[in-house]
């Protein structure tokens, strides 16, 4: 039975029966010492225990309570007056200081006493309540008279030491033996409870590293209790040695369950308290109460500990929660797939390609992609085996860990399904296809991130060959035959480790005169055959090779530079085109003008070419790149001026030396006034900030002549020459 079916009355009635045992049993059970001429409660147990009904019964322990500490004194006293009177001074201030503490905290205020709200319940119910419930027995002392017995010295007029100890030991019962009490409390009235903090503890000592420390821990315990304890007593065992003890608690609780080492800290010290008079000298006032204090004091700390470390773990649990599931879409992300696969060791990872949900999600915005995203992983839940998942990847894919052989069948199926699954956005319909590639995983054998992306790729070629890709069992090759863009990858790769490249140089020539320089133009070589540029550029900044082709053509543009002077040949100037990913790259200008100082060749030598958009776009990283190379002396150049995003405030900050315009512009200048007017207006503003202007894709004199009248003042095409490799050079 839990503890929430248990209707008002039966709860009244087991706290009654409990307490009823309980409480003198507490009585019996406070440990005293007998100081200058007086026997005295270094703690009232009685107090804790009614602190701890009040945590687990909650306001259904009031009458509980008055009733067995009212029976329990009436037998003690042999009277009802004192009997009552002590009751109320001991339990309405607990009562007073609870409902405050409810107040202060809300309904749930006693639930998880070492964590939540400790701080109030220290300073109300560990403080306060002791206090009013001494100045209480004060003020009935009058009317009660003397009692026998060592309860006699709460009624008591004088204020010492001993109003002191009395304090102290009404807060150290109700900070200390408050937790003696609540778990045993607990688990008798909910056995459910008892369960459950045994299962709670087992786990947390025999946690795989923890067994040792624990077999450490509890033998170091019991050798120092046993030493404190014993009857023997020798010089070297004196309270000095108490902070031992100390030092195991501080350890255990942030290794084990706080639970656990909190409750067994309150039985270590009422053992102490009861069997060792080396730590409770006899006969002084002062020590016993420094020595309360002390215990009062590292139980307080330890509560803190407890809580914080408690808290930190909460805080950890959580932050790996969500980790392993997306912000954004909230379901289980690629960091819960890795996590399974740890555990599972094997299994059929399969990419889901979720085609034009990118471009859809451009349109209708990011509420409606995350959207689909959900509907399409709890469709897909509904499907899956006992073992399997489907997991949120940023883009617009979706892995699946699937079980079984019938792969191919499943998928079809899963694909057929989700197609006639209609997803319905503001009442317009998404429109998604969808593609799969999986292919089998091991833990041994394959590498989950790589696999991962080989299979993105491949689902997304799969729309055009049935929807389903399934590679062999060893994930090496397609079941077909790769395709020609992951050889192509390859292939580039190779070339540029191997330095593979071969340079060709254009003449761009001057209008008026024989002034001329050379664009750089590159091919890779791959099995004695040429790679044009239409076919690597688009691999080389898709996977991010933008920076070791561009240094790699520096490179082999310098080496040539110097080749020729060693030769005693003219030096040409050379302009070489920079990918716009190069230019932010941090620290990519001071690793270009490395390489001319290596060289030692003079930096008039290289134009290097940007995008328009490089140039002009706010891009901290190009822009401070672009600065360093003209501070070093390089000359900067705009390809393609007049295709991009510029505006005039832009152009007008424009830090550049040349600008080319874009073969657009000069294929139809013959006949399109409309080029002509543009051509002639970026001249003028060329002039005016001293930059030289460069015609592309000139083919005939007309347009030469048409070209150098509107103000052009370099002319590049085939008019000029075609490419040729750099050995051509004159």
């Amino acid at each position: 039975m839990s503890e929430h079916s248990i209707s008002p009355l039966q709860k009244n009635l087991t706290a009654f029966l409990l307490l009823l045992f309980l409480t003198p049993f507490a009585h019996f059970l406070s440990p005293t010492l007998f100081i200058a001429g007086q026997q005295v409660y270094l703690c009232y147990l009685p107090y804790g225990l009614a602190v701890a009904a009040i945590y687990i019964f909650g306001r259904a322990a009031t009458a509980p309570l008055c009733l067995a500490f009212f029976i329990t004194f009436r037998l003690l006293f042999a009277a009802s007056l004192p009997a009552l009177a002590f009751t109320l001074a001991l339990l309405t201030p607990i009562l007073v200081c609870s409902w405050l503490a409810r107040r202060w905290l809300g309904r749930r205020w006693r639930y998880n006493p070492g964590h939540q709200g400790i701080g109030v319940r220290l300073c109300l119910i560990n403080t306060l309540a002791p206090l009013f419930t001494l100045l209480l027995l004060t003020l009935f002392a009058p009317a009660v008279g003397s009692l026998p017995g060592t309860l006699d010295g709460y009624f008591s007029l004088e204020w010492n030491m001993f109003s002191v100890l009395r304090l102290q030991n009404l807060a150290l019962s109700a900070v200390l033996f408050t937790i003696f009490f609540y778990f045993p409390l607990r688990m008798l009235a909910h056995p459910r409870y008892a369960r459950t903090f045994c299962r709670l503890c087992w786990r947390s000592l025999s946690a795989k590293g923890n067994r040792l420390r624990a077999l450490l821990w509890w033998g170091l315990i019991i050798l120092l209790l046993a030493l404190f304890c014993s009857s023997f007593h020798y010089w070297f065992i004196s309270s000095y040695l108490v902070p031992l003890v100390f030092v195991l608690f501080t350890w255990g609780i942030m290794r084990f369950t706080s639970q656990l080492v909190i409750w067994l800290w309150s039985a270590s010290c009422l053992l102490l308290m009861h069997y060792n008079f080396d730590v409770l000298p006899i006969g002084s006032i002062f020590s016993v109460t420094f020595l309360s204090s002390a215990l009062i004091a590292f139980t307080i700390s330890l509560l803190y500990i407890a809580a914080s470390y408690w808290h930190s773990r909460r805080l950890q649990q959580t932050a790996l929660s969500l980790s392993l599931s997306d912000p954004i879409v909230h379901r289980p992300n690629l960091r819960a797939l890795a996590k399974k696969l740890k555990r599972q060791q094997s299994g059929v990872l399969c990419y889901l390609y979720l085609h034009q949900l990118k471009l859809l999600g451009c349109h209708y915005g990011l509420l409606m992609h995350t959207y689909s995203k959900r509907c399409i992983i709890d469709e897909i839940a509904t499907q899956l085996r006992a073992g399997e998942g489907v997991y949120q990847i940023t883009g617009d894919g979706l892995m699946l860990l699937l079980q079984g052989d019938d792969l191919l069948e499943r998928l079809t199926q899963l694909r057929a399904r989700l197609k006639k699954r209609q997803i319905v956005w503001h009442n317009q319909p998404i429109d998604i296809d969808y593609a799969f590639a999986a292919g089998r995983f091991t833990a041994e054998g394959a590498n989950l991130y790589h696999l991962a992306a080989q299979l993105s790729y491949l689902a997304e070629q799969s729309l055009l060959s049935g929807g389903v890709t399934l590679l062999d069992s060893d994930n090496a090759h397609l079941i077909g035959e790769f395709t020609e863009r992951v050889v192509l990858l390859q292939k580039i790769k190779q070339a540029l480790a191997q330095r593979d490249i071969s340079l060709f140089a254009q003449p761009i020539v001057a209008c008026q005169g024989e002034r001329r320089y050379y664009e750089v133009l590159a091919r890779l070589r791959s099995d004695d055959a040429l790679i044009m540029p239409d076919r690597f550029m688009p691999l080389i900044a898709e996977f991010h090779l933008s920076v070791a082709f561009d240094k790699l053509v520096v490179e082999e543009t310098a080496a040539f530079i110097h080749r020729r002077r060693q030769a005693k040949c003219p030096l040409p100037c050379m302009a070489i085109n920079l990918l716009p990913a190069t230019l932010t790259e941090p620290g990519i200008a001071r690793i270009l003008v490395a390489i001319f100082r290596r060289f030692d060749l003079p930096t008039e030598t290289v134009i290097f070419e940007v995008t328009e958009a490089q140039a002009l776009m706010d891009n901290p990283l190009a822009d401070a790149a672009i600065a360093a190379l003209r501070q070093a002396g390089f000359r900067i150049a705009i390809d393609d001026f007049g295709t991009g995003f510029a505006n005039y405030e832009r152009v007008k900050r424009l830090s550049a030396d040349i600008i080319k315009i874009d073969g657009l512009f000069v294929k139809n200048s013959l006949n399109d006034k409309l080029d002509r007017i543009i051509i002639k207006s970026i001249c003028d503003i060329a002039r005016e900030k001293g930059v030289s202007v460069v015609a592309e894709y000139v083919e005939t004199e007309a347009q030469r002549a048409l070209l150098g009248s509107l103000g052009v003042d370099y002319i590049q095409g085939w008019l000029t020459g075609q490419p040729a490799p750099f050995d051509a050079l004159p």
